[in-house]
């Protein structure tokens, strides 16, 4: 697809989203989405920090002089947006003060980069013959608001990312510009008896948004667990939420830590450093890496009602899914899906 072409993002992505068959999604009756795969203003309605260099972003649907009725913005579980901004955004903006603590690590990290003769590869155009006007990036909202025209999304801020870089100028009442929506993953009430779900880290969010779809709906009776590895207790997303999801009769989790939460020698349990690092009552959190055989262990009892009744969801780095991967192998277990 040419540069030129209005629909085009031009962030010259090898693999073009344009690229891609028409969503499969099915929306309610009589309902248009506000997501046509072009690019739509909305406007940047809250910002909070989740963790040191995770922040949460709420964004608002600005509609055109023209309302279309019965217009509902709708991103289906799993689903990813595109946000992109023009090369010569204002990089000199001061933006948000929450990103003040990031921009001097991320400073940091960038002069050490320099001195040991680190250079970030570049990502490789899809149209070497034209120049990029745009640059943009994928993101999964984690929930969205159809009557309200909002959504959620989880972003990680990375030092010296041309989009990290542009977030931390943001301020509330910011204007950016967002298309979608994508991805491949359908979900029919039901389908399976069970659904398992490894994540890692930010990549949490298109599973969170799948599960708590399937939570939402009062007729759907899957059973799901969750198994979330992040690197130590501060760095757990969604922790709030994954609680209180816990009070759904169909719905467990654990999460694993790569990384013990505080300078003593104790567990989590009997951890007495900070207040913060205090587990709530039967808060299923573990300070140990997730092992084979906790998979396994996980695995086997979903196996109850055989491998077809079963569905694998993974998210995260391409060695952590393949180190899950191993393990339905050696399972016999093919049904799973790699957002």
């Amino acid at each position: 697809m040419k540069i030129e072409d209005p629909a085009c993002c031009g962030s010259g992505c090898t693999n073009c989203v344009l690229d891609v068959k028409p969503s499969k999604h099915a929306l309610p009756a009589d309902v248009t989405n506000v997501f046509d795969r072009t690019y739509k203003t909305f406007v940047c309605e809250a910002i909070t920090q989740a963790t040191t260099n995770v922040f949460l972003f709420r964004f608002r649907y600005v509609p055109s002089a023209v309302v279309i009725d019965r217009e509902r913005l709708i991103v289906p579980p799993g689903c990813h947006l595109m946000l992109r901004t023009l090369r010569t955004y204002n990089s000199a903006s001061i933006g948000n003060h929450l990103f003040e603590a990031w921009r001097e690590e991320s400073s940091i990290v960038a002069i050490d980069s320099s001195s040991v003769g680190i250079v970030k590869k570049a990502i490789e155009k899809h149209d070497k013959a034209e120049d990029d006007l745009y640059f943009s990036r994928p993101y999964t909202p984690i929930a969205f608001d159809p009557e309200q025209g909002t959504f959620d999304v989880l972003i990680k801020l990375e030092p010296g990312g041309l989009m990290s870089n542009y977030l931390a100028t943001l301020t509330v009442g910011c204007h950016t510009e967002w298309k979608g929506v994508y991805g491949d993953f359908l979900w029919q009430r039901n389908q399976h008896r069970t659904v398992v779900a490894f994540v890692q880290g930010v990549a949490i969010a298109p599973v969170y948004s799948t599960l708590r779809a399937i939570l939402d709906d009062d007729e759907d009776e899957t059973r799901l667990m969750l198994c979330a590895c992040f690197r130590d207790l501060p760095n757990v997303l969604l922790r709030d939420d994954l609680h209180a999801l816990a009070s759904y009769w169909n719905f467990k989790y654990a999460i694993y830590l790569s990384r013990r939460s505080c300078a003593c020698h104790e567990n989590l349990e009997n951890c007495t450093c900070n207040a913060k690092y205090h587990l709530r009552y039967n808060e299923p959190i573990y300070d140990r890496r997730l092992e084979a055989e906790d998979i396994e262990r996980l695995l086997g009892r979903a196996l109850s009602d055989g491998k077809q009744s079963l569905l694998v969801l993974l998210c995260g780095t391409v060695p952590f899914t393949a180190f899950i991967k191993t393990s339905l192998a050696k399972m016999e277990i093919e049904n799973c899906y790699t957002f």
